[in-house]
């Protein structure tokens, strides 16, 4: 099922989140840490920049991409960075339209607090621990 990008548009806002801010929010499985990264930070946390931090006390990471506010809710926007996005099975209007749902939206990497084993840090613990290791090598 395709996401109907015109309809969140209509919604859509940016959060007024700023680089290296941290939030929690609950996922499928735990509560989940998420800290907010630079334009210039990848968002493919299995990226080499990212073996730069010690990610152990928050058991990895685990999520990259984005966040948008929708009816005042912070809402996951994997847009692209979905591991089964391709670009060629999108009209030039749907890209388009991931582009300015880009331009409302916040880029986070984050982990999972609780997923399979207990992680040393809870999510808002790990969430500051983790941006300040980012902050140390931006």
């Amino acid at each position: 099922m395709k996401m109907n990008y015109r309809e969140i548009l209509k919604v859509a806002t940016k959060p007024d989140l700023k680089p290296f801010d941290t939030f929690t929010k609950w996922g499928p499985f735990s509560l989940n840490g998420y800290v907010v990264i630079p334009d210039n930070f990848p968002l493919d946390y299995y990226d080499d920049f990212y073996k730069q931090i010690d990610d152990g006390p928050v058991g990895g990471l685990t999520y990259g991409a984005y966040f948008t506010l929708i009816n005042n809710e912070l809402k996951p926007m994997q847009l692209d960075q979905h591991p089964y996005f391709n670009e060629k099975n999108c009209t030039a209007e749907e890209l388009q339209q991931i582009e300015q749902l880009k331009n409302v939206s916040i880029r986070v990497i984050g982990f999972d607090d609780n997923h399979i084993e207990s992680n040393e840090l809870g999510a808002e613990e790990g969430a500051k621990y983790l941006a300040d290791q980012l902050m140390h090598i931006f």
